[in-house]
């Protein structure tokens, strides 16, 4: 998976829980998805 889109800003996709989220992934050995609302994918 290359993106995980989401509208919660409040607990998936704010700053402190994606940072904790790519540490995790990390740790186990896999690359964590981009997260963002579908918005700021379309932006990129």
């Amino acid at each position: 998976m290359n993106f995980l889109l989401t509208w919660n800003c409040k607990h998936i996709a704010n700053t402190f829980s994606r940072r904790r989220l790519e540490t995790l992934c990390r740790e186990g050995g896999f690359e964590c998805p981009v997260i963002c609302t579908p918005a700021a994918l379309v932006e990129e």
